[in-house]
Order: structure tokens, then C-alpha cells, then sequence
């Protein structure tokens, strides 16, 4: 058998295979792979800076041949430059991509189902044990991670989409593993295994629609306590794996880079303030030409970025509109050729001087534009074609680059591969500078880790008129999902501070109650929203917020470039609460803090689990009225005013205080 070794490095990948091994390497992490019995199994995993995940002991003289090719390669057009790396066993082939900041590797392998199976509602011991079996032989015929003598804590995260009708999007779950328990299966979006004495952990992260909107139900993990493994079941959706040292930070850290190898942030693309007037609930009654003249110059004032249109700047009607379909055609919410060919022309009844003109305008003031569009569902998504060419022709006749993409119903594998092919398309011939917001408010989508490179996420529509906007809850989502997505793909708004008080007088959190920076602030971690008729902003207002989003605006580079990490308690309406930046190199960051609805005035956050036990810093208030002191590697903050915030800026090495 012929055992010379191969190899290629590029971008600080490396990849090394003989006939009967592969290793995939950077300057994170390090793991090599083996097949047997036809699957390609891990024989070690471990962070460069940790000690050794894979306990069980591989025989590699008796391991099966392999062939491996590896080549350049991007995830997507958007994506950094990398390792692929295509490996053949006797029975399979097998995908994995290696990027050089990643501390792991995305692997694609063939769906290998577990058989059917039925919940023990009976107690029918005889069908419960034949399911235990099939776990055990679905854990014996994968990939898994025997992790032996480590005290473990596995954390499941379940994220949930369409939240037009859901408000708690992401489901905890934490077990410490003993060898008594017995084999389960779990659908998650992450799984995170932590040995809970040495901080080290490894974390998979299923980069897939979510679970609950999949066009097939399919678990994710094997979790054997009894025989301490753990096994990622190929379900036919790509899979990361990182290894990771330094406890939660560590953890952020590794999924905060996975997902910036897929979609690294690119300043003046990524993390800008984006407006739409359909927060404000008149749905698309008053767009035209007029009305969108006076949001330009409004949005000017307030320092947004892009300027966007939703539904209603197209001749086609939808099940949306305010407005009658014309010439009787139909007003629909998919099938859009169908109802009409020139569905996606600007309609020059609204626009005489057609869209052309209003770019113009918020170009002269320093602003991008944007459209709503919803790709065509029909028929499995079978004019993704025609989708694609219409954004790219506005993209390169009208020089639009932000689209929000809506109304998708994607429930079959073909449409979902049909929609991934539509951004590809875009992405490539574009170079990246199309930007999408994937709404995940409704229907069956590929929602927060089904599209990772295509853009932001348009996480929820909270309205001033029902009332459903209230500033804590939505603080509360940006922080839970902060925990497992890169905040600057996460869309969320703030609503007009000065509409529709009389629906919350009720209330002492009713967003009539916070001051209009608040409310920016609130959503300042992620991609903020305008999400209001920012021409119905009183001029008090918008000078509040204006003077906060530029001061934003000259330290968002260093904000978005690092880490963000949540902080404090998890928002309720009563809580300290906040996120630290922890810039991408080393000189410190930033802490953004918020007292909600409580009687303390004072806050200490530790960030030696970030930063370091020695970690000293100066501490400037940047924004928000308060003050704010370094004591080592502790901040200590006052905010004399409840529902107020305070954001600081740390500069290493240093030690001062300041106040605001």
C-alpha cells in the first residue's frame, strides 16, 4: 500500500492525506479522520491550545483506503478563501471545508437516516428497547466523539423561526452526562459539549433551515451518556464542528468566526442602518413619489444609511396591499409572473419619474436605496432564474443593492436547493455587493442558519399600532440569539418614539417611556432598523437619535469588527443587561449596558472571562448618561435614570473614569 503523504497549505489551511488518513489543520484547531467500515470517523479532534477530544482508540493499519483531493475554495461568492476538501471512502464521499480563522471544519456527508420510529406514548417497553438499539447502531455506524474521562455539560440551543407568531426564538437545554444515561436523540441547531473543569468544549452548529421548518423532520445529534459519546447523524445538511478553549467567551468566539468565514464583515456592506416605513402599520398606502422624497430627506437628518422600500413600490399587487390590483389582475402572495409579467416593473402610477430618480435623490444625500421583493414560491421555486436576473438587472441599471426577500414558502428539498442557487447567482454576479435581508417571520424558510452568507436576517415585524412593539422583548431576542448568531446578521428594529402612546399607557415599559436614543440603542448591536415613517419623527426626536447613530457611525468599524459577547442578566424589563465588544485586535472594546425597570442604580460587570484576570483598560462614555470607572478587570457603572443605557469605550492598558 503506497503511504506517501500529500499536502496543501493556503491561507493558513493545511491539509495532509496518505491513502489511509486525512488531517485538516489551521493555526486553531487540528483534526484527523480515518474510514472504517465504509464512514469516515474522526481518530482526533482537539483546539491547538487544548488538550485531546477523541478518547476512543483507532486502529489506522487496519483503516479502509481513502481518495482525496483538495482545491482553493470559497463557501459561497461572499465567502473567504479556503480548503475543500473531497474525501471517498469504500462507500461514501464526503465533503469538508477548512477557513483559516475557524477553529474547525464544515462537513457535508450523505444522509444516513435512522429507521422510523414512533413516540412511546404506550409504554411499549419491547418498541422502546428496538429504538434504543437503533440509537446505539446509528452512534456505531457514524462519526462520533467518544470523550471518556471528562465531566461533561452538553448545552442544545433550538433556534425558532416565524416569529410573526413566536416570541421566544431560542430554547435552551442543558445535561450534565453520566455513564447511566441512555441514548437519546436531539433536533438542534447547535450542540455545545463542555468539559466543565478545563473550560475546553467542542461545539456543531447545523447549517440548515431550523428544525421545526425543515421539509423533513430530521434529528441532529445522538447524545450516549452511557457510552460517553456523542454522535452528529448525517442528515444531509452541512454540519461545523469547532473545538474551542476558554469557556462561554471561547465558545462566542468560535461561532462568532464560523459564520465570518462563510460572511466575513465588510465595513460600509455590513452592520449599516437600514429604514422601512412599513414599522409604522399604513402597510403601503402612502408610498409614491411624494412621500418617499420626504422619508429621503428625513433619513438624511437622522444619519440612516439605506434608504428601503417594502411591498407596494411594484406595479404587482399582493394579498398585502392597501391598493387594487390594476387592469383586474390579481392580488397574490406568490405566482407572481403567473399573475402578471410585469409584477416586478416600478409602477409609474406611484413613480412618474420612475425609481432612477428617487436613487438619484438619496445618493445626493449621501444615502443607498433599497426594495422588498419576494421570490416566486410556484411550482418549487421554479423561476429562481427569473428572480435572480430581475434584482441583478436593478442591481446594475439602478445601482440597488439591499433587498429584502419575503413571502418565500420553500417546503420541498428542490425549492430549497432552487433558492440556494438564486443567491448564488446573485452573490457571484455581483461580487458580494448584493445584500439580502431574509425574512424569518413566517412560512417555511431557510431562516437563521439556512442562508449564513447571503446577508442579515429580518428577524421580526413588531408594530406602535396593535401594540406588539415593546422595546425589553425585543432587546431580549437580539440578546438570546446573540448567543449563538453573529449579531450583525441579525435586522432588528426600533419603532418611532413618539407614535401611538395611547395603546401603552398602561404600561411603564411602552416605548413612550424611553428616550428616543434608548430605543437605538436597544438594537445597536445588531443591523439597526428604522422601522417607522421617519418623516413622522418630531425634530426632537430625530436630533436625539441622530446625534447617537453618528457617534455610532465613527466607532462602528472597531464595534463590529471584534466579538460581541451578551452580558448581564437576560433582558425582562427589570434587568441589567448588555453586550461587550471585544475588538478584533486587542486593544480592548467596548460595553454597552442598559438599566431596565429597577431600583439599582449601580452595576459591576466582570470582564476578566472576556478580557482576562489582567486585563486593565480606560473607560470612556461614548453615549447614553451615566458614568463609568475601570477597577482592574471590573467595570463599574451608574445610571442615575431606569430604562436608560450607557456605552463605553475601552482602550487596554489604561485606567480612568468618565461620565457623561
Amino acid at each position: 500500500m503506497n503511504e506517501k503523504a500529500n499536502s496543501i497549505i493556503l491561507n493558513g489551511c493545511q491539509v495532509e492525506w496518505t491513502d489511509r488518513s486525512v488531517r485538516v489543520a489551521n493555526g486553531l484547531f487540528t483534526k484527523v479522520y480515518a474510514s472504517f467500515g465504509g464512514v469516515l470517523r474522526t481518530t482526533s479532534f482537539k483546539a491547538i491550545a487544548g488538550s485531546e477530544w477523541q478518547k476512543e482508540m483507532f486502529d489506522i493499519a487496519t483503516a479502509e483506503d481513502l481518495s482525496v483531493t483538495a482545491e482553493a475554495a470559497q463557501w459561497s461568492p461572499s465567502g473567504v478563501a479556503g480548503v475543500r476538501v473531497e474525501v471517498r471512502t469504500p462507500r461514501e464521499t464526503i465533503t469538508l471545508y477548512v477557513f483559516p480563522e475557524m477553529p474547525g471544519v464544515i462537513s457535508l456527508c450523505p444522509a444516513r437516516p435512522l429507521p422510523e420510529h414512533e413516540h412511546d406514548l404506550k409504554r411499549d417497553f419491547d418498541r422502546f428497547a428496538a429504538w434504543l438499539e437503533a440509537l446505539r447502531t446509528g452512534v456505531e455506524g457514524g462519526d462520533r466523539i467518544t470523550y471518556g474521562h471528562r465531566h461533561v455539560k452538553a448545552t442544545s440551543c433550538l433556534c425558532v423561526d416565524q416569529t410573526d407568531i413566536r416570541d421566544s426564538l431560542l430554547h435552551v437545554e442543558e445535561r450534565l452526562l453520566m455513564a447511566y444515561d441512555m441514548p437519546f436523540t436531539l433536533a438542534a441547531t447547535s450542540l455545545d459539549c463542555r468539559d466543565v473543569l478545563t473550560d475546553e468544549g467542542i461545539v456543531f452548529v447545523r447549517i440548515a433551515p431550523m428544525p421545526l421548518s425543515r421539509p423533513g423532520r430530521e434529528d441532529d445529534f445522538i447524545v450516549d451518556g452511557d457510552g460517553r459519546r456523542i454522535a452528529p447523524l448525517a442528515n444531509g445538511y452541512p454540519l461545523a464542528e469547532l473545538a474551542y478553549c476558554g469557556g462561554e467567551a471561547g465558545r462566542q468566539r468560535a461561532v462568532i468566526a464560523f459564520q465570518r468565514a462563510l460572511r466575513p464583515y465588510r465595513p460600509g456592506r455590513d452592520g449599516v442602518l437600514l429604514s422601512n416605513t412599513w414599522g409604522a402599520g399604513n402597510r403601503d398606502s402612502r408610498i409614491c413619489q411624494e412621500f418617499l422624497l420626504k422619508e429621503i430627506d428625513a433619513g438624511a437628518r437622522m444619519g440612516v444609511d439605506v434608504i428601503q422600500i417594502d411591498d407596494g413600490w411594484q406595479r404587482g399587487r399582493t394579498a398585502n396591499s392597501r391598493k387594487k390590483a390594476l387592469d383586474g389582475a390579481e392580488m397574490v402572495w406568490s405566482g407572481y409572473w403567473a399573475a402578471d409579467p410585469l409584477f416586478w416593473t416600478a409602477d409609474r402610477e406611484r413613480f412618474p419619474e420612475g425609481l432612477e430618480f428617487l436613487v438619484a435623490k438619496a445618493r445626493e444625500k449621501g444615502m443607498r436605496f433599497g426594495l422588498w421583493f419576494g421570490p416566486d414560491s410556484s411550482n418549487e421555486a421554479a423561476n429562481w432564474e427569473k428572480d435572480a436576473d430581475c434584482l441583478l438587472d436593478m442591481h446594475r441599471r439602478l445601482g440597488i443593492d439591499y433587498f429584502k426577500m419575503d413571502s418565500m414558502k420553500l417546503r420541498s428539498p428542490l425549492a430549497l436547493e432552487r433558492n440556494r442557487a438564486m443567491f448564488d447567482k446573485m452573490l457571484r454576479e455581483s461580487n458580494g455587493a448584493m445584500v439580502f435581508d431574509l425574512d424569518c417571520t413566517a412560512q417555511v424558510r431557510p431562516g437563521f442558519f439556512g442562508l449564513i452568507d447571503i446577508g442579515p436576517l429580518f428577524v421580526e415585524n413588531r408594530y406602535t399600532r396593535r401594540p406588539i412593539y415593546w422595546p425589553h422583548h425585543t432587546l431580549k431576542n437580539l440578546w438570546d440569539l446573540a448567543h449563538l448568531i453573529d449579531p450583525v446578521r441579525l435586522r432588528f428594529e426600533f419603532n418611532n418614539p413618539d407614535t401611538n402612546h395611547e395603546n401603552y399607557e398602561w404600561s411603564p415599559l411602552g416605548h413612550q417611556n424611553y428616550r428616543p436614543d434608548a430605543l437605538f440603542a436597544t438594537v445597536m448591536a445588531a443591523s439597526p432598523l428604522a422601522w417607522m415613517e421617519l418623516s413622522d419623527v418630531s425634530e426632537k426626536s430625530a436630533t436625539e437619535i441622530a446625534a447617537l447613530v453618528a457617534r455610532w457611525k465613527r466607532e462602528r468599524g472597531r464595534w463590529y469588527s471584534g466579538v460581541l459577547h451578551p452580558v448581564g442578566a437576560r433582558p425582562d424589563g427589570v434587568a441589567w443587561t448588555g453586550f461587550v465588544s471585544e475588538a478584533a485586535d486587542g486593544t480592548g472594546g467596548y460595553v454597552l449596558l442598559f438599566r431596565e425597570l429597577n431600583q439599582s442604580t449601580d452595576f459591576a460587570l466582570d470582564l476578566a472571562s472576556i478580557f482576562g484576570e489582567d486585563f486593565h483598560a480606560s473607560a470612556e462614555v461614548i453615549a447614553g448618561r451615566g458614568s463609568a470607572r475601570s477597577d482592574g478587570a471590573r467595570l463599574i457603572v451608574s445610571i442615575p435614570k431606569k430604562l436608560d443605557y450607557l456605552w463605553v469605550r475601552l482602550d487596554a492598558s489604561k485606567s480612568s473614569s468618565s461620565s457623561l
